[in-house]
């Protein structure tokens, strides 16, 4: 699910990726809160140390908070919760914390402090909780992390740009937040280095065997696609060289795309039943297919029945499991939707009815996870969410859906396997669809941005989705373009995702204001676009041709701007991308003949193997095999593109 848009942004919605940050006085005014209150900056810390390594936490403290001392609980049995109120339990273990820093900040136009201390090494496998108290200097505790609305309102400049209403609305933390680590670096499964993921919005994809889609008045409404249907449309992805599904969610949800769910252990019934899901696990087993279930922690449907409880009677033990306001109809909800209560995810019996539904699908023949808005999920949440799905299944994954800078992205190394790539959807799309970035200034970006995560972290790669305009649209329909900016995608290192029915020009009736333009049924039979699935099967056969494509560094050896011309090196593959409507002559470095075009975004115009030269034509790639001295001969892709 996408950030929630300020209002100065709504009309930019179609391409706001990154929630307020996607503008710039959104970023100026995360910059300046980052600055304010009492945080805990967990992007800084130690990601997921070695067996016997001390973590040192820090604490940051703005300039309009008088501190005389903070405390640092930690527990290594999850059990204990170090942020429990009243005198530490036994097993919790306390530490001074020392200011260790201060420093002018223009920004914060103040002194800011930060505060530190180490927690003792562990041994591989210990989840460390810990929590964050402060005390001011008139003595009040407070918890990490804290901002008070009406102390920044009384001393920061300009406060009226730090949107303080919108901040006072949100009930405060009940105490200090718990964070947690994991001890030692559980690999990742080599299985999800080398998906081709395909993402599947189950109402849209296909109706049972023999049925035809329905006719909703409102494209909210239900379009009857089924696990059934999936089953019987697998070989389709089968012969598209997919490797992995991921199933938007399937529990039982009063809306088409079930992000709302009720009951995270069954299946919504219009989708089919629990012995549906398993006939589809085990014939996407027999076709070499994994399956990743949309998983929701951050809400519930108000349908949910603790959320029914909690609203019937506030003295219901559920009503720990939701902030209200004023109960019971005023309480924090998802982009303020009230069908959509948020829950404490840190709350004990929250955590552990998250997990034991998640180990219930994995026993059930699920692969892992993508977690939705997995950013307004605490860091402790999928620390301990990991270690317990891996104690389940050693190669479940989990991959998070992090609308965040990287930044905050690379803060869930050791968290979790992964994390959808938006910053890298963001220039794909400046690239080949807005046109608003050079073809240096991309190719500059996109290797800082691979240089950045390493190999910590799978960043999956997508040109859209269930929450934005399709690529295709974007481009007004035009298929050069779209299977331009797929070559590029899926000769990446990082595994790719293809959003249903892109494969066959699936396409949208209007721009996106409501989210359901990007989310029409899929085309079948003589709809579909044949020679665009064609492609889409060759160019997933190459990349499963060329495992080089994955580990062997990029090199670029031809950056032209005036042409939006980027020509790239990996390996034995060289890749000629021609992001501009006028054909483009190149001339081959020397010592590259002889040189054979294998994958094809259109015929070219022109070749002459012996002098190293071709001619693209207007917005068309190639992918040309290297055969000099000690280049091997790999199989064959598929044939090359007409």
């Amino acid at each position: 699910m996408p950030q929630e848009p300020f209002p100065e942004a709504v009309d930019a919605l179609p391409e706001f990726i990154f929630g307020p940050l996607s503008t710039a006085a959104g970023r100026v005014r995360q910059a300046r809160l980052e600055r304010a209150g009492l945080r805990h900056d967990v992007n800084r810390a130690v990601l997921a140390p070695a067996p016997g390594e001390a973590v040192v936490i820090r604490v940051r403290v703005g300039p309009e908070l008088a501190v005389a001392g903070v405390e640092l609980r930690f527990s290594t049995d999850p059990g204990l919760d170090p942020a429990a109120p009243g005198p530490p339990a036994q097993g919790v273990h306390c530490l001074a914390m020392v200011r260790t820093r201060l420093e002018w900040d223009d920004l914060a136009w103040g002194y800011l402090e930060e505060w530190s201390a180490a927690i003792p090494g562990q041994s591989a496998g210990t989840v460390v909780l810990y929590a964050l108290t402060a005390t001011t200097a008139f003595g009040e505790r407070i918890g990490c992390p804290f901002l008070d609305p009406e102390l920044l309102r009384r001393s920061v400049l300009a406060p009226e740009e730090l949107d303080l209403d919108r901040l006072a609305r949100r009930p405060p933390e009940p105490g200090p937040r718990t964070y947690a680590y994991g001890v030692g670096r559980r690999p990742i499964p080599a299985w999800l280095r080398e998906a081709v993921i395909y993402q599947i919005l189950v109402d849209r994809f296909a109706p049972d065997p023999g049925a035809a889609f329905h006719s909703p008045e409102d494209l909210g409404g239900f379009f009857g696609g089924t696990l059934r249907g999936v089953t019987a449309r697998l070989d389709h992805l089968a012969s598209l060289g997919v490797t992995c599904l991921w199933l938007t969610p399937i529990f039982p949800s009063p809306s088409h795309h079930g992000y709302d769910p009720i009951d995270p252990g069954a299946v919504e019934p219009r989708l089919g039943t629990l012995a549906d899901w398993d006939t589809l696990v085990a014939a996407a087993r027999a076709r070499g297919m994994r399956l990743l279930l949309d998983y929701v922690v951050n809400h519930v449907s108000s349908e949910h029945p603790r959320f029914r409880a909690a609203q019937a009677d506030p003295a219901d033990p559920a009503c720990a499991w939701f902030r209200f306001r004023d109960h019971p109809h005023d309480y924090d909800c998802f982009f303020d939707v009230p069908g959509q209560p948020e829950v404490r995810s840190d709350h004990p019996e929250v955590r552990a009815y998250f997990l034991a539904h998640a180990r219930f699908w994995l026993n059930r023949g699920c692969d892992g996870f993508r977690l939705d808005y997995a950013a307004n999920v605490s860091h402790a949440f999928w620390s301990l969410f990991r270690e317990g799905t891996r104690a389940t299944r050693a190669d479940a994954v989990t991959l998070g859906e992090i609308t965040q800078p990287p930044a905050v992205m690379r803060s869930y190394v050791g968290r979790m396997d992964g994390c959808l790539d938006f910053r890298l959807l963001e220039l794909l799309r400046a690239f080949f669809a807005h046109r608003s970035l050079t073809a240096s200034a991309f190719e500059h970006a996109l290797g800082q941005h691979l240089a950045f995560f390493g190999a910590d972290l799978v960043l999956p790669s997508f040109l859209d989705n269930h929450d934005m305009n399709r690529f295709l649209w974007l481009v007004g329909g035009d298929r050069r373009r779209l299977r331009l900016a797929a070559l590029c995608q899926f000769t990446l290192p990082q595994p790719p995702i293809l959003y249903y029915g892109t494969e066959v020009g699936l396409s949208q009736r209007a721009a996106v204001r409501r989210l359901e333009e990007a989310r029409l049924p899929m085309p079948w039979g003589q709809e579909q676009d044949a020679e665009l699935l064609g492609f889409f099967q060759r160019l997933i056969s190459f990349r499963h041709a060329h495992p080089a494509l994955r580990s062997e560094p990029r090199q670029a050896w031809l950056l032209d701007d005036d042409r939006s011309l980027l020509g790239v090196r990996c390996g034995e593959v060289a890749l000629l991308l021609n992001n501009d409507e006028r054909p483009a002559a190149v001339s081959l470095p020397p010592g590259w003949e002889p040189a054979e075009p294998t994958l094809l975004t259109a015929p070219l115009e022109s070749f002459d193997a012996a002098a190293g030269t071709l001619s693209l034509a207007p917005w068309a790639g190639a992918a040309l095999r290297l055969r000099g001295p000690g280049s091997p001969s790999p199989p064959a892709a598929g044939p090359p593109a007409p």
